[in-house]
Order: C-alpha cells, then sequence, then structure tokens
C-alpha cells in the first residue's frame, strides 16, 4: 500500500475505490496558477503514452476528477509528487 500526504492549504484531495480502479478528486481551495500548471502537465503525460485507459481526466467546476487504472496508481501518486501537489510518498505494510 502507498501512503502519501499533501500541503492542505494548496489542495484537497479524495480518494474512492471505483471497482479496480481509483476516483481520486483534486479541489484547490484558492486560485493557484503553479497547481493549475501542475494539473496539465500530470494530464499531458498520461495523454502521451499509449494507454488509453491508464488514467481518464475530467474538469469539473469544483476541481479536477481522475479515474486511476489500478496498475497505474502508483505511477499518478508519482506524477503528483513530481510536481509538487503530494509532499511525501512512501510504501507502507
Amino acid at each position: 500500500m502507498i501512503s502519501y500526504e499533501y500541503n492542505e492549504k494548496l489542495v484537497s484531495i479524495e480518494e474512492q475505490k471505483n471497482g479496480d480502479d481509483m476516483d481520486v478528486w483534486l479541489r484547490f481551495p484558492s486560485a493557484s496558477a503553479e497547481a493549475e500548471k501542475a494539473v496539465k502537465r500530470i494530464r499531458d503525460e498520461f495523454e502521451a503514452n499509449d494507454v488509453m485507459t491508464d488514467v481518464l481526466f475530467y474538469a469539473h467546476s469544483d476541481g479536477y476528477q481522475w479515474v486511476v487504472r489500478n496498475d497505474f496508481y502508483a505511477d499518478f501518486l508519482m506524477q503528483l509528487f513530481k510536481h509538487k501537489l503530494i509532499t511525501s510518498l512512501r510504501w507502507t505494510d
């Protein structure tokens, strides 16, 4: 299992299991150009690969929904970490 932490002043992250996938919601309490750029870079990263169903991206008026296939969950979290939307990432038992 993977656990992570994030800056609650910058982002709110909620997860919900959806069959074999994970629904991940990112919401930003205050406008942040850097956070918006990070979301676009993460989306572009997954759209650029050859797997069409790895991470599906939906923009909503209150945030962003990502439907993440289970076998891409760790890669998705690493992208959030790379773009500083999460502050720590670790494997747990």
